[in-house]
Parts: structure tokens; C-alpha cells; sequence
């Protein structure tokens, strides 16, 4: 019996961990031979995990027999895992609820039947370009439909600069197809909480502190607490339930995306998983709501209302801070002087020694990360910029095409 893993990058140690913890082999699916768990699983598949027939004659072939399917911080692994509980009759995430999250069509379609507060938009072609934009107006954002890490997405502020941005969008759209949505101005939040039979449990929200464009929208720190009151958190924490159930999230993670700006507030996408950006490891520092844990008990159908909440946080104030660097060729990479710093709970890197770093287009070119905790605001920038400046990072600067 093994718990399979869907996606094999390092945003998915925490589950592999956990797993293992409660005492699951683990099986890693991956179709890139370089995905870094493949090497650190039990059984490692290399295949590309949307080919769900595939999947399941590997699993057979290697005499693999699932206990239960799980995946984190990819937007892209979600709908085939949705698709292997099914076919494997795991508890999962309903393959219709995958969809919609999955396709910014259905999930704009579902939070306007729901009535939920989102930015105005519709899907957008070549053929009815101006049209849309005259609907929608300006500033707007363009995007694939089917996108993630804001690959593709462009900020619009002249009806010069609609064309450019709706073919980067749509080249980014693994189907070809974009939506134009009004840009929201205010500041943006992500609000992460777990929901179970219906019941939310509130879990942290976090400030996103963003890259200056372009890219639009790259974040490079999520930092806790928000500064809102605790009362424009309950009403956010509300917002982000009524969002969930809103594209038919029952039980399982939730990741919401929002704008605040004065007292208005716009639902940006849902996502029906735990962060890539080491969310819920922050969570549990902060507020100790371990989230990670509760996503494997999920999987393995041994959730309970106890699993869920908050716990004794190991600091008030924390962040993950991503490491960002200009193009070139990986020289050198360590961690290791960070990780004496006390407060310093996580440093990496997502790339590797030899690799050649692109312009930064995505949140995939972020270089690596730190996860940090601190007892003020204060205090916290301080261990951020030392934390920064003990990572070894050697990088030969060469012309890298976009």
C-alpha cells in the first residue's frame, strides 16, 4: 500500500514528510525525470501525470497498490488527481470541482451564480478582442484560463498595448484560450483555510508583497499577520468560505486569492489545494494550524473536526520571502549560512547548480525561498535582509532569451 503523490517538486515535501510520518510509503508521480522527490520516494514513476491512463498502468506495472492520492501547491496536478480518486475510489476532490478550478471560465461562471464579489470579465479571442475590452474597460488584466504562476498574465492599461498581451496569454493557455477581467486596485491577500463537510476553519491571512512589474502579479513574499483588524479578517475569512463552496469545495483545502481596497473587497480565483509557497508551513509557525497534516489525514479519509484549527504558534510574526536573482548561468548555490541564523526555518533553492536561470516572466523563475519567523515587524526585516545576504548565490550573468 502506498500514498502517491502527484507532482514531484520541492512544494510537495510536505506531504512526502507527513506521509511518511504517520508511517505510508510513498509514491512519487512526475513526468520530468529531473523532479527532485522522484529520488527521495519510495517508488518513483516518471510520467506525465495528466496521462491518468498512463498513471494507472505504471502504478499496476510496478505493483503499486494506492491507499490514497494527494497533491499541493501545483494548480496544474489538481484535476488528475481529482481524476485518480475517482478511478481508485480515494477519497479526492470531485472531478467536477477540479474543473472549475482549473478553467477561469467556470470559475467566474460560479462565483456570479453564487454571488460572490469578484472583478467584472469574459473570455476573450482575437475575433472579438475589441469588443470585450470595450465591456470590460481599462486598466484590465489578460490571462490564460487555464494558467498558474501568472505565466501569461499582463496587465492592460491602453487599448495599444490589448494585442501583445492577448497573445502572450494565449500562448501561455494550454487550450489556446484567455479571459480579460477588469484590474482590481488595492492591496492583495492570500486567505488559506480547510474546509470540512461544508464547515470552514479559518487558517491565516497573509499579506502579498509582489514583484514590481513586469511580470505582473509574481509574489516574492507572503507575510503574516495581515495588519487588517481581526474583525476585516472574519469578514475575509468569510468571503474566502462563501468563494469555496461557491466553485464546490467540500472538503479539502483552500487557497483564495483576493484585493482589498478601503472597504471593497474582490475575489481574484479560489484554489482547491494548499500553497506552493510554503503557505501552510508558515501557518503552522504562526498560527500552528497544521494544515499539511490535515491534507494527508484527508487523503487517507481519517479527517476529523480535531485535526482542524489552530495550535501554540512558534512566533507571532513570520514570512516566506522568495529569492529572486538576474538571468544567467547557476555558478554556486548554498543555504546552509542562512539556516544558522536563529529564526531562519527553511532556505532553498529551486534551482540548481549549472542550470541556466531565465528572465523572470513567472513565478518559476523565483531562484529559492526563506521561511522566517521573528517575535515584531522589526525584527523580522532585520533576519530577512541578514537572511538574504548569508545565502551563497553565484550567478554567471550571460544573455539568457526570454
Amino acid at each position: 500500500m502506498a500514498f502517491i503523490l502527484i507532482g514531484g517538486s520541492r512544494s510537495q515535501l510536505g506531504l512526502l514528510e507527513q506521509a511518511r510520518a504517520l508511517g505510508h510509503e510513498v509514491c512519487v508521480v512526475d513526468g520530468a525525470e529531473t523532479a527532485p522527490l522522484l529520488a527521495e520516494a519510495d517508488v518513483g514513476i516518471v510520467q506525465d501525470f495528466s496521462d491518468v491512463e498512463g498513471v494507472l498502468n505504471a502504478l499496476r506495472e510496478r505493483g503499486v497498490e494506492p491507499e490514497a492520492v494527494a497533491t499541493m501547491g501545483s494548480d496544474q496536478a489538481v484535476l488528475p488527481t481529482a481524476h485518480f480518486a475517482e478511478r481508485l475510489g480515494l477519497p479526492g476532490l470531485p472531478v467536477q470541482t477540479a474543473e472549475i478550478v482549473a478553467d477561469k471560465r467556470l470559475m467566474r461562471a460560479a462565483f456570479e451564480a453564487a454571488e460572490v464579489p469578484a472583478p467584472r470579465g469574459r473570455e476573450v479571442g482575437r475575433e472579438d478582442a475589441a469588443e470585450a475590452l470595450a465591456e470590460i474597460g481599462l486598466p484590465a488584466v489578460v490571462k490564460p484560463v487555464d494558467g498558474s504562476g501568472q505565466r501569461g498574465v499582463t496587465k492592460v492599461r491602453s487599448a495599444e498595448e490589448f494585442p501583445a498581451a492577448l497573445e502572450r496569454a494565449l500562448a501561455a493557455s494550454r487550450t489556446g484560450a484567455a479571459v480579460l477581467e477588469r484590474f482590481l486596485e488595492g492591496d492583495e491577500l492570500t486567505v488559506n483555510g480547510f474546509l470540512l463537510e461544508g464547515e470552514y476553519f479559518p487558517m491565516s491571512v497573509t499579506q502579498r508583497l509582489l514583484h514590481p512589474p513586469p511580470p505582473l502579479g509574481v509574489c516574492i513574499a507572503h507575510r503574516y499577520p495581515s495588519g487588517l483588524s481581526a474583525e476585516r479578517e472574519r469578514k475575509l475569512f468569510a468571503l474566502a468560505h462563501a468563494a469555496s463552496r461557491a466553485v464546490g469545495i467540500d472538503t479539502g483545502p483552500s487557497y483564495v486569492q483576493l484585493r482589498v481596497d478601503g472597504d471593497d473587497n474582490g475575489v481574484i480565483e479560489v484554489g482547491a489545494r494548499l500553497g506552493g509557497g510554503k503557505d501552510a508551513e508558515l501557518a503552522k509557525l504562526v498560527t500552528g494550524f497544521d494544515a499539511i497534516r490535515a491534507e494527508t489525514l484527508r487523503a487517507l479519509g481519517g479527517l476529523t473536526p480535531g485535526d482542524l484549527g489552530p495550535g501554540e504558534p512558534v512566533a507571532p510574526v513570520g514570512q516566506v520571502r522568495f529569492v529572486v536573482a538576474p538571468p544567467g548561468r547557476i555558478v554556486r548555490l548554498n543555504a546552509a549560512p542562512a539556516l544558522e541564523l536563529d529564526g531562519v526555518h527553511e532556505a532553498g533553492f529551486y534551482w540548481r547548480e549549472g542550470m541556466v536561470l531565465p528572465p523572470m516572466i513567472s513565478g518559476a523563475e523565483r531562484l529559492g525561498y526563506l521561511l522566517l519567523t521573528a517575535g515584531s515587524d522589526t525584527e523580522l526585516d532585520d533576519l530577512t535582509d541578514r537572511a538574504l545576504h548569508a545565502l551563497h548565490v553565484e550567478i554567471a550573468v550571460e544573455r539568457v532569451p526570454a
